[in-house]
């Protein structure tokens, strides 16, 4: 009875060892696959949004890139994996998206290595730098896999003579197109505070004011 006994523990154990090695190469394999996957992903030319858009969900979409001969011009292509939320700071009236424009086309601005993407406020978008194209607005220099290297600048105006709050929703509309355009989740919306201590988007940053943008953005998904 005893060599039975034995014996069944021993086919019990075989067993449980054999369905771990069973579940550890489902495991390995799945891995392997998402890094395959991945890679596949990586390789695959991108889509960007194409300058000719002219719209966002009703907001109208202004391109006009900065000159090549711009400091801000980084010509470096990028993979994209952050969109970066900033502030303009400037409440001044009148400093919408269209001053934002001038600003960063001025002959001032031509020695000047800062560029961003988008400025949204609360009625239209300008787009003023190719989402393929590196630039600089996340304050980490070229630091790998950071906000300049691999983020899109989003800057929303703060004007006292505009509507905040019209301006915020415009930008997560904007937002909620670039994360379905560039095939990314939620996650990749970071703040300009996540890549160097800055508090910015400021506004954003009050309360539960940043959970509200994100949810307003899922919603427009």
């Amino acid at each position: 009875m005893r060599v039975h006994k034995r014996k069944r523990r021993y086919r019990l154990k075989k067993t449980r060892e054999a369905r771990i090695r069973v579940g550890i190469t489902l495991l390995a394999c799945l891995a392997l696959l998402g890094g395959f996957f991945h890679g596949i992903k990586l390789l695959w030319p991108v889509s960007y949004l194409d300058a000719s858009v002219t719209e966002i969900d009703g907001i109208p979409v202004y391109t006009d890139f900065l000159d090549e001969a711009w400091r801000g011009r980084t010509g470096e292509q990028h993979r994209i994996k952050w969109l970066v939320i900033h502030e303009t700071g400037n409440p001044a009236a009148g400093a919408d998206a269209a001053m934002h424009n001038r600003y960063l086309h001025s002959e001032e601005q031509k020695e000047i290595p800062l560029s961003w993407h988008y400025t949204v406020d609360d009625h239209q978008i300008y787009h003023h730098l190719p989402d393929s194209e590196r630039g600089y607005h996340a304050g980490d220099s070229s630091v790998k896999g950071g906000g300049n290297d691999c983020g899109i600048g989003i800057e929303i105006c703060v004007n006292a003579d505009g509507n905040y709050d019209q301006a915020v929703d415009n930008a997560a509309h904007l937002v909620a197109a670039l994360l379905k355009q560039y095939h990314l989740d939620i996650s990749a919306v970071k703040q300009h505070g996540d890549f160097i201590s800055k508090n910015c988007p400021e506004h954003l940053r009050e309360g539960d004011n940043y959970q509200q943008f994100l949810e307003k953005i899922k919603q427009y998904m």
